[in-house]
């Protein structure tokens, strides 16, 4: 359930985090305990968009490629392939004796089945469109051809062939987060309650033990994964902590191994405390503001850039988030591969003291100032950084005749509603899976519905990541996303706040954890050092 507040009025609020009682079976059993940033919308690796369903997707399934420790792209469950000299036909060879977690062989006939799945319209997954470079995927997927036109196919059972519209090197990275295979033997017999625990069936390193809402989802080793005998850990658990002092307090007990996300104000006194326990790694990620631009006054892009030009992004990295993270102005961040030209905000470049001249003046153009405010209903998740930076941006647009009201719940609430449109403004954040400009972009496409919070319409910014897609020439496909970002910017439907710094802490007995831009860490190379013996 939401929770309520106005910028202004006066309200005590006392949080109790009531932690669990520390498992020592867990502890027994070798089982590494992880925060996660909220509970699970999904166990469907093909219905995932939230970075805790993501984690447990990462877990429980494995595609045809896949990341090593350091999150490079490796193979998967294919064991090689090949690529045509013109880019646009990839034929894998799978592994030898793979099979399901419930020991049902897996083979090629499997990828087809859950790529046609995926593009299918009914199954409505919010990712297909990362995929789009696969041929007839745009047509499959809105229903213009049959799923059997999709350039997938399985010519005999160990062998899957991935025919694209277009060249796209950058495949292989998409294939890891966004083309896991599902069981159709178990789908077909449970329908969309295949997830559930006792029925869900994977191939990755782990499968699903228990799902506890509000304790823990359990993930054990799957003994029938093909490295199985690599995986260091009975068990995973995703354990979901909504208040990241929450989270520091059990570490400290030691009753956590990881935690994935930490309060601002508590930077440095954990640094000084706990020095290499403390990560914090420039990532390919960016933080953002969603406008709501199907609902006035934020349909009229003076009030967006007015919006965003008005927030001081120097002094939210300086005074209230303290990790490093860097202001953004652009869409795709730094570090994106084959994006050498970007199409940030114009004012950018901009003191803060030109910024605010020009969003007032914006805003009287627009109707609205202090003798005539308006009030705009923001949401963000419920966590100390997130309230603190929403605090202040509201104390950064209330000069400008913008009246904030404040609306938090935990992260599942407040990622359903944003899904279904209820804000004006939301907190949104976006993170690098494969390294592609085109995966940031997207979040704006108007096709693409499940990412596109904003509900931006641009048949022109669409039309230039057609163009992209097209494009067999990488500089020429920069080029038409360079044009598409620039001209998103200039109507800011989104307002870039900064590039990510990832926060966590991790126990001097977790091996195998290697720090990366990605983020990405998969739990199977992990393992516990024995605790130290008073």
């Amino acid at each position: 359930m939401s929770r309520r507040r106005t910028v202004g009025c006066v309200a005590v609020v006392l949080l109790l985090a009531a932690a669990l009682p520390f498992n020592a079976a867990a502890a027994a059993e070798n089982a590494l305990r992880r925060s996660s940033t909220g509970e699970p919308q999904t166990l469907d690796p093909q219905l995932w968009v939230y970075g805790q369903d993501g984690n447990l997707a990462q877990d429980m399934f494995q595609g045809l490629t896949t990341l090593d420790a350091a999150a490079q792209t490796v193979p998967g469950q294919a064991a090689s392939w090949n690529v045509s000299d013109d880019g646009l036909v990839y034929r894998f060879t799978l592994r030898r004796g793979l099979r399901w977690s419930d020991g049902t062989p897996l083979t090629s006939a499997d990828f087809l089945y859950s790529l046609r799945r995926m593009f299918d319209p009914a199954t409505a997954s919010p990712s297909a469109a990362l995929l789009y470079v696969i041929r007839n995927a745009r047509e499959v997927n809105s229903g213009k051809l049959p799923v059997t036109a999709l350039g997938i196919s399985a010519p005999d059972a160990a062998t899957v062939v991935i025919v694209l519209g277009h060249p796209a090197p950058y495949l292989l990275e998409l294939l890891v987060h966004r083309a896991f295979p599902v069981p159709r033997h178990v789908i077909e017999r449970h329908g969309r309650e295949w997830t559930r625990a006792g029925r869900l069936v994977s191939n990755g390193a782990f499968t699903l033990g228990e799902w506890r809402p509000g304790q823990h989802v359990k993930l054990v080793r799957n003994p029938r994964f093909h490295e199985a005998g690599q995986v260091k850990l009975d068990a995973v658990y995703h354990i979901p902590i909504e208040d990241p002092k929450a989270a520091v307090t059990r570490y400290r007990a030691g009753e956590l191994h990881v935690v994935v996300t930490l309060p601002s104000e508590m930077i440095d006194v954990l640094r000084r405390d706990l020095g290499r326990q403390l990560h914090l790694v420039q990532q390919i990620g960016l933080e953002y503001l969603a406008f709501n631009t199907a609902r006035a006054p934020l349909d009229d892009p003076r009030v967006r850039r007015a919006l965003s030009m008005a927030i001081d992004r120097e002094l939210l990295g300086a005074k209230v988030l303290r990790a490093g993270e860097p202001p953004a102005f652009c869409i795709v961040p730094p570090g994106v591969a084959g994006y050498p030209l970007r199409g940030c905000a114009d004012f950018g470049d901009w003191t803060q003291p030109q910024r605010v001249a020009e969003a007032k003046r914006l805003l009287a153009a627009a109707g609205i100032g202090a003798t005539k405010p308006v009030t705009l209903r923001m949401r963000y998740n419920n966590n100390d950084t997130q309230r603190r930076l929403s605090l202040a941006l509201a104390a950064m647009w209330q000069p400008l005749g913008i009246r904030t009201e404040l609306l938090t719940g935990d992260m599942k609430a407040h990622q359903q509603a944003l899904a279904q449109g209820d804000f004006d403004v939301a907190r949104a954040a976006w993170y690098a899976e494969d390294r592609d400009a085109g995966s940031f972009l997207r979040l704006l496409d108007s096709r693409v519905p499940g990412l596109n919070l904003s509900r931006y319409r641009d048949p022109d910014f669409d039309r230039q990541l057609d163009i992209a897609d097209a494009s067999a020439d990488a500089v020429r496909r920069a080029a038409a996303m360079r044009d598409a970002e620039t001209r998103a910017m200039a109507a800011q439907p989104i307002a870039p706040l900064y590039y990510y710094v990832s926060r966590r802490l991790i126990s001097p007995r977790v091996r195998g954890w290697v720090d990366n831009p990605r983020g990405v860490h998969l739990n199977r190379y992990l393992s516990l050092a024995p605790p130290r013996v008073p």
